[in-house]
């Protein structure tokens, strides 16, 4: 299990390049296969945008090679997407500029992937306290020409769920019933440097009480700062509740 909370918040890209395979295949696979069944009767979760069939023949290659076993074909985005635990998006820069162009997103944490389906980075990453927008592009050509690469963001929750779609209704903390959780989104990113493209892969886990580093965790949500604390829902209440846990 990641735990990149004990790192602290960070909102600077912190790539490491990959040291382990792109897909993670566990005890899980079955909830997570049914969860993308039900999410993709309810939201919005494949759109393009700009696309060609060069790169969709790139992502099929890929997949035969770096994919899991258990995949079959056909080897397209939203055939790939629906047979694995991780959901894929792919991002194009083209002529000094980038954009999203094409999602199969079944879990997402507070956005709409019809909210980002075609824009750059920058705008993407526009909501998030401290980011440093001026840097996008040249994050996106990163991601393209090098790699590939391996970053984790995190948030805390309440409940044991994956799916963190704006719509559906979200729990706060409550001091009578603290089901303290962390989401953990593992990123990768992996470039296709001759089609201008490079995927983003990225996987869902939650790390369940007994195993949330309490201590680490409430020195994480002290040291940030209160536009990022507004953005990750964290309280007041939790930070005491975290202290108070920590020390005992």
């Amino acid at each position: 299990m990641y735990h990149p909370y004990r790192d602290g918040y960070r909102v600077l890209p912190a790539l490491k390049k990959l040291r382990e395979p792109p897909f993670c295949v566990d005890d899980d696979l079955e909830r997570y296969l049914h969860e993308k069944r039900e999410a993709s009767k309810v939201q919005r979760v494949f759109l393009e945008h700009e696309m060609n069939a060069e790169i969709y023949d790139a992502f099929a290659s890929f997949i035969e090679q770096q994919g899991p076993a258990h995949v079959t074909r056909p080897y397209t985005l939203r055939s790939v997407a629906m047979q694995v635990q991780e959901d894929i998006a792919i991002q194009r820069i083209e002529d000094g500029r980038d954009w999203l162009a094409a999602v199969h997103v079944c879990f997402p944490s507070d956005w709409r992937p019809e909210e980002k389906i075609g824009k750059p980075l920058r705008e993407i990453h526009a909501p998030i306290p401290g980011m440093n927008l001026d840097a996008s592009y040249k994050l996106a050509e990163t991601m393209v020409h090098h790699g590939p690469f391996m970053r984790f963001v995190w948030s805390v929750v309440y409940e044991d769920r994956i799916n963190f779609h704006p719509d559906q209704p979200r729990r706060s903390f409550d001091p009578a019933n603290p089901n303290v959780f962390v989401k953990v989104e593992r990123q990768i990113t992996w470039g296709f440097p001759d089609l201008g493209a490079a995927l983003f892969i990225l996987r869902q886990f939650i790390v369940r009480p007994p195993d949330v580093d309490l201590p680490a965790l409430a020195v994480a949500c002290i040291n940030m700062n209160e536009e990022q604390r507004a953005y990750k829902g964290i309280s007041d209440e939790l930070i005491g509740w975290l202290q108070q846990r920590g020390q005992s």
